[in-house]
């Protein structure tokens, strides 16, 4: 285990990788190939991130199981073991995390139990850092790898619930123990509301879920195959021809939402933001989960009044509500915010006025993000390791930092030929047809936003040729 005391390295030639989750282990493992000298820190006392449940602030907890695949969950140099089950359970998760830590010898680099408490920019390449142990560092870049839970979004009518209503959010969820006889409201739209909302009515007296906008509802396999397999196996030339199909997939396995009482979705299912479920549809039917409108404010009488005009009693009150962007140890104005309030970070992870600042893991998308977090920490790593070079492959990733992510072509494996330039066309059609965000996505409200994962992968990978 490492301290900053016995490196021979000095801390201001190092990168600081905060967060040992896995967007913090796929950068140091990046960081590492490319002989990158880096410190890794975090709060915990070992390396997993959320998935160590011992973690208070987790919003993982033992019953929850993986809505992403083996596929969309492991490293690509490290599988994970046969005996593992499809869809894995928080526990077996963070031993695959530690056991990747360990084959890559991370750990030399591992600071446990240490916080940042700020991290303040004195010029390009010159961070002072302040950690929880006293130390104070300077270090030449920092690398956030701190996941999308440290800022819970709290609604404006939250603050109103009486004291007699406990409130939880939803990161801090550890099971439905204590919940007999209780009145629970979970709310929320997404995939960590339905969850929180099934494993709360194995005990609670009555659930009610109040929901703003619809979602399909997917089931995690069709068939044997996992629904995320599946997925990635579609054929893209087929174009809006899958949307047809993923329809009928999913309203001939789980149903209309709007048969259940739940807001009809207003996107198709390749489009929309989908919930993973086996059970919240059936615990609907059975009466054990109630479907609600979205809540409008609290009432002098301390119930939740609904937009729909319907009063809900609730003892209990857990707030699925997303998360906001950033970190409490970075200064607020560090990144330049969009019109809608939200960091402007190219690729999700980039600051397009910093060579020193690297954001990873700050989005949203269905099924497992660990691709996406590698992809990001790759790009990182080299375009961190092209600027202290100064090579010609960190003014090329400046230039392409300007645009917008749109303006990065998109590449996948079959763009040579034929093939690739009719994938690409239908690509394009699709982006310009793609719906507005909801004001649920986060983009207006300055929240962790929702992306799409196979367009933000294309594009990384075609940032990445940038450095090969």
């Amino acid at each position: 285990m490492s301290t900053l005391h016995d490196e021979q390295i000095p801390p201001r030639e190092k990168v600081l990788v905060v967060g040992a989750g896995p967007a913090g282990l796929a950068a140091a493992a990046a960081l590492k190939a490319l002989d990158v000298p880096f410190d890794l820190v975090d709060r915990a006392a070992h390396v997993g991130g959320i998935w160590n449940l011992e973690r208070e602030d987790s919003p993982v907890w033992p019953a929850m199981e993986m809505v992403s695949s083996r596929d969309f969950t492991q490293f690509e140099d490290m599988l994970q073991p046969a005996s593992y089950p499809t869809f894995l359970d928080p526990g077996r998760m963070a031993k695959y995390l530690r056991a990747y830590a360990a084959r890559h010898e991370l750990t030399d680099h591992f600071l446990p139990r240490t916080e940042v408490r700020y991290a303040k920019p004195f010029g390009e390449g010159t961070w002072q850092v302040e950690l929880s142990t006293g130390h104070v560092h300077v270090y030449r870049a920092i690398i956030a790898a701190h996941g999308i839970s440290e800022r819970p979004h709290r609604p404006a009518w939250a603050a109103d619930l009486p004291s007699t209503t406990q409130v939880l959010d939803a990161r801090d969820w550890n099971g439905g123990d204590g919940l007999e006889g209780r009145r629970v409201v979970v709310v929320g739209s997404g995939q960590s509301a339905a969850d929180i909302a099934v494993d709360a009515a194995r005990r609670a007296g009555w659930v009610h879920w109040s929901v703003r906008t619809g979602h399909w509802i997917v089931p995690r396999r069709i068939g044997p195959v996992p629904g995320d397999v599946a997925a990635a196996r579609e054929p893209a030339l087929l174009g809006r021809v899958n949307a047809r199909i993923a329809d009928l997939v999913a309203k001939g396995t789980v149903g209309d939402p709007a048969d259940l009482g739940l807001p009809r979705p207003t996107a198709d299912v390749l489009d929309d933001r989908v919930i993973i479920s086996d059970d919240v549809a059936d615990r609907i039917r059975e009466g054990r989960i109630t479907p609600a409108a979205d809540v409008a404010s609290v009432t002098a009488d301390g119930d939740l009044q609904l937009v729909d005009g319907t009063v809900l009693g609730a003892d209990v009150v857990i707030l699925a509500t997303g998360y906001e962007q950033g970190a409490g140890y970075l200064p607020r104005d560090i990144v330049p915010r969009t019109a809608s309030g939200s960091p402007d970070l190219f690729l999700g992870a980039f600051p397009r006025s910093r060579d020193d600042l690297v954001l990873l893991g700050q989005l949203r998308v269905s099924g497992g993000v660990l691709p996406v977090l590698v992809e990001q920490a790759d790009v990182a790593a080299y375009f961190l390791r092209a600027v202290r070079e100064d090579a010609p492959a960190a003014d090329a990733f400046r230039r392409l930092r300007t645009g917008a992510d749109a303006s990065v072509r998109r590449r996948t494996v079959q763009d040579a030929g034929l093939l690739g330039r009719l994938r690409g066309a239908l690509d394009s059609a699709a982006d310009a047809q793609r719906r507005t965000p909801s004001p649920e996505s986060g983009a207006a409200e300055g929240l962790v936003p929702f992306v799409d994962r196979d367009e933000l992968l294309d594009r990384l990978r075609a940032a990445r040729g940038l450095f090969r």
